[in-house]
């Protein structure tokens, strides 16, 4: 048994667990001989990712479908964890799949957004939390994107809920160190996975080089011990230190920087 797998195994789960960013962490899990829970919505999804896991490392993989947005996802969440030793928390779902302007598109949309990126990280941190820090080890990471570190245009909802992820974590990581639980949110940039392919993000448009996702979740498990907050990649962190620098310039820098990746003007003109 590594030290890693010692603090942070026998079990791990991760929310959104499938493929990308997920998956990856999945691989360098199982690597470490830590049993998996993936969940994710699609099963054929899970299904080649539990299929790819077993022919490679010799952990248990179990995998679930589930709706991480849906209002009874704390009796779910307990129904599927019951019995296992979770020792690490990952909280890997909400991508951006597509932009417009807020009052253009379904309140329903941008509720869906709240369950899945807000409701669905403070039900699995206060579900699989408690037992971490009474048991005094453990870890959290919950997934954020540069989005959430300002408002921009086209993207009000997302960005404000990642946004939730990034201070969630933060707080988390003050209450939980003390106990021995590691707390961190892994903030990504662009990122080549088949959730983005699926998107309408054009990647060559603007000045986007996206990161591997294997790279974004070895950044992730290498500074989990180091929260509560790590932005991926060297040229995601040099675009995270403008956008702190001015607040209305990072504003301005995430606005047309959804309008070119979305193909949607900006600055915004008024339709009369």
């Amino acid at each position: 048994m590594t030290v890693f797998s010692k603090k942070y195994g026998p079990w791990a789960i991760i929310a959104g667990g499938s493929e990308g960013i997920g998956l990856c962490f999945a691989q360098q899990l199982a690597a470490a001989g830590i049993n998996l829970v993936l969940l994710a919505r699609r099963q054929q999804a899970l299904n080649d990712a539990r299929a790819t896991l077993a022919a490679d490392y010799d952990v248990e993989v179990r995998v679930q479908s589930i709706d991480l947005s849906a209002r009874n996802l704390e009796q779910e969440l307990k129904s599927i964890v019951e019995g296992l030793d979770i020792g690490l928390m990952i909280y890997n779902a909400g991508a951006m799949h597509s932009a417009g302007l807020f009052v253009d598109n379904s309140l329903k949309k941008a509720q869906q957004l709240i369950d899945l990126n807000c409701h669905g990280p403070a039900v699995f941190c206060h579900t699989l939390g408690k037992p971490m820090r009474d048991r005094g080890r453990g870890g959290i990471i919950l997934m954020s994107s540069l989005s959430g570190l300002a408002g921009g245009a086209y993207v009000a909802a997302y960005a404000a809920t990642k946004s939730f992820d990034i201070v969630f974590a933060e707080a988390l990581w003050a209450e939980m160190k003390a106990f021995g639980v590691d707390v961190l949110c892994l903030v990504a940039g662009a990122t080549d996975t088949p959730s983005m392919a699926r998107s309408a993000i054009d990647f060559d448009a603007g000045e986007f080089t996206p990161m591997r996702p294997e790279d974004v979740a070895t950044e992730g498990l290498q500074q989990l011990a180091h929260g509560p907050v790590h932005v991926a990649g060297d040229g995601n962190r040099a675009v995270a230190d403008i956008l702190r620098a001015d607040r209305l310039q990072a504003i301005e820098l995430l606005s047309s920087g959804a309008a070119s990746m979305f193909d949607k003007p900006f600055p915004i003109a008024r339709e009369d």
